[in-house]
């Protein structure tokens, strides 16, 4: 795969004169003059920006596994008697982080191009010879950050989205089959229930269960000490070695794949080779 400072630089020859020679002159000369000569730079840094973020996301056999981690983690320790009110609060925070990552994203881009394109355009007027000599460098760097930078908030907006998605919808169902707070109230209330038996009914609704906790109450409950010790030790252990076990054999998988188009590539690079 060509590096980024060979696309660029071929991008911005390619863009200057059809030779491959780069001759700018006061009058823009060339199609589209001086603008289409930085609109056909900017489209070839954009495609070099997408396929580097798409590269970074790119699902794995180790990523699927980190997200069957992540999520068996999230059940496990996710409160199922949580609140209508607790819900939308997550739900309404998370949105918020999202709403803050953006606005991460725009800084940063407005900062690279204010600070480091712009600038480097300007280089280009001045003189074209260090333009071209400095250009490449400094485009693979602010592609590298921007990439890494971009790739990083997809992959948190992504588990905030799913986060978010996952309370509404259990609130939705939870609320379809039982009803919310206010109709458990309304129905304590027609029923003649007074102010401490509805509290009481609501604290009992929403008293904590967690898998995790169950679990670990369970053990505990266990009145042998050494069976207690031996369940204990072996349950922590258990998670421990499945996770490990999971990334030995998504790794192994991931390497074999990239061993089999490794192997392709330079096949196929030697096929049009006459020796």
């Amino acid at each position: 795969m060509p590096s980024i400072i060979n696309l660029t630089s071929r991008g911005i020859r390619s863009a200057a004169v059809p030779n491959g020679r780069r001759v700018i002159s006061s009058a823009a000369s060339g199609e589209g003059g001086f603008f289409g000569f930085l609109t056909t730079v900017a489209q070839s840094l954009l495609k070099d920006l997408f396929s580097k973020i798409s590269q970074a996301i790119t699902w794995t056999f180790t990523s699927i596994w980190t997200a069957i981690v992540v999520a068996t983690s999230f059940i496990v320790n996710f409160n199922f008697n949580i609140t209508d009110t607790e819900i939308q609060a997550q739900i309404d925070n998370s949105f918020l982080t999202i709403a803050g990552l953006l606005g991460q994203a725009a800084g940063k881009t407005l900062g690279y191009l204010a600070c480091g394109a712009l600038p480097t355009l300007g280089i280009l007027v001045i003189s074209p010879e260090v333009f071209e000599a400095i250009a490449p460098k400094i485009t693979e760097e602010l592609l590298e950050q921007l990439a890494t930078e971009y790739s990083t908030i997809i992959y948190q907006s992504s588990r905030l989205l799913l986060n978010a998605g996952f309370l509404w919808l259990y609130g939705s169902i939870r609320r379809a089959f039982r009803g919310s707070d206010d109709d458990l109230k309304n129905r304590l209330k027609a029923a003649g229930a007074n102010e401490d038996k509805i509290k009481k009914e609501l604290e009992a609704r929403s008293k904590p269960f967690i898998l995790s906790q169950k679990i670990q109450e369970n053990i505990d409950s266990i009145q042998g000490k050494k069976t207690k010790a031996f369940v204990d030790q072996a349950y922590q252990e258990f998670g421990m070695a499945c996770t490990e076990a999971g990334y030995v054999v998504a790794g192994a998988l991931d390497s074999y794949i990239y061993q089999k188009k490794l192997v392709t590539v330079v096949m196929g690079n030697s096929s049009g080779r006459i020796f």
